[in-house]
């Protein structure tokens, strides 16, 4: 059984199977072209530091699977350990938007990460997918990041 705030990310999701509402006053091309910037930006965000910006775009119950499948709050991911640490190097970044679907007032962006960097002397993949969940909110921004999961793409075999 799924509680409230144990799993933020299979409630969004079952949130979009099950909202049939268009978010309010806008039509959905302006809403995908909203958030595949707000996207963007947030990854720039975080690559500069700029952690007011990363906490008004983060809901409170965000949580962000990383590629090694651990689970991150919001507080861990805007405390920045990796660039605190130093053990965050990254050369160029660019984010591609890939795919965009809305279910009332939950939005899906999938991205492609382009991206040159290590953490701790290992290079990071190359390329990396992207999902990220934003719920509709009241404030400045209108979204909310309320969850976002990250997976290399990898070669295939062979």
């Amino acid at each position: 059984m799924i509680r409230s705030g144990q799993y933020p990310a299979a409630l969004a999701a079952l949130a979009f199977l099950v909202c049939p509402s268009p978010a309010a006053g806008q039509s959905t091309e302006e809403i995908q072209s909203a958030l595949f910037a707000i996207e963007a930006r947030s990854h720039e965000q975080w690559l500069d530091g700029n952690l007011e910006a990363l906490d008004e775009l983060m809901a409170e119950e965000f949580h962000f699977v990383v590629m090694n499948g651990a689970v991150e709050t919001k507080a861990k991911v805007v405390a920045m350990p990796y660039r605190k640490e130093g053990a965050l190097r990254v050369e160029s970044l660019r984010v591609e938007p890939e795919t965009f679907a809305l279910r009332g007032n939950v939005a899906i962006v999938i991205s492609v990460l382009h991206l040159d960097a290590t953490v701790r002397g290992q290079r990071l993949a190359p390329r990396m997918r992207i999902l990220s969940i934003f719920t509709e909110d009241e404030g400045p921004i209108g979204w909310k990041l309320t969850a976002r999961s990250i997976t290399p793409i990898l070669a295939p075999p062979g």
